[in-house]
């Protein structure tokens, strides 16, 4: 079966408008930064899960997360 790539995007967008996010996505108290090992990382508001980038200083993971945003916004 073939499908043109705007019928997958759409099949996706669909999957991910079903996806049951209750509960999840809710960065700690503590904010969506966080050290794992010596490495910083940020948790998704979406999946509540951690990206899957790593950063040498919270400093880079706050500016990639403020990029991010920029970006969406």
């Amino acid at each position: 079966m073939k499908i043109t790539e705007r019928q997958l995007r759409k099949v996706i967008r669909e999957a991910i408008l079903q996806e049951d996010k209750s509960g999840k996505g809710a960065c700690p108290d503590t904010g969506c930064i966080k050290k794992s090992g010596d490495k910083w990382r940020i948790i998704s508001n979406k999946t509540g899960k951690m990206w899957p980038q790593k950063y040498e200083t919270k400093e880079k993971a706050e500016s990639a997360l403020d990029a991010y945003h920029a970006s969406r916004g």
